[in-house]
């Protein structure tokens, strides 16, 4: 706000600075709106850990890995209490099955997000509404050969 009423009140260089500043901080607070609408708040079952490429999910009945690099599609998977849970698919091995609310599961946040042509906004609003039937978020996409 400040930098946005030196904008708005100086000339010269000290105007543009403050406009590039305002444009900066708005970029933020709007990434930071998304993840905080990602976040879940945990409690949930099990231990999210995504390290050099690798999601890791850990609990004492299911666990797993898939390399990010590797996945080919991402669907979120209702279950019947009103929480979902991701579903992390990778060829040649079982789906990883991660609830939405389990410890460190915020960090899918930014592996979601930097999987090419992920939707956020469709993401965050099938989130937001426990869908009652399994949903695409993000499917990779295969070059076509003619």
């Amino acid at each position: 706000a400040l930098m946005a009423l030196w904008a708005f009140s100086s000339f010269g260089i000290m105007r543009w600075v403050a406009l590039g500043l305002t444009a900066l901080a708005v970029i933020f607070a709007v990434a930071a709106i998304q993840r905080a609408r990602f976040n879940r708040g945990g409690g949930g079952f099990g231990a999210v850990e995504v390290d050099e490429g690798v999601v890791s999910f850990f609990s004492p009945l299911t666990g797993g890995q898939v390399e990010i690099e590797a996945l080919t599609s991402v669907l979120l998977i209702p279950t019947g209490k009103g929480q979902a849970h991701w579903q992390l698919d990778v060829p040649g091995q079982a789906p990883l099955t991660i609830p939405v609310n389990a410890h460190g599961a915020e960090a899918l946040f930014d592996v979601f997000v930097s999987l090419d042509g992920l939707d956020t906004e469709k993401m965050l609003r099938q989130i937001k509404q426990t869908p009652d039937h399994p949903v695409v978020i993000w499917r990779k996409r295969t070059a076509v050969l003619h």
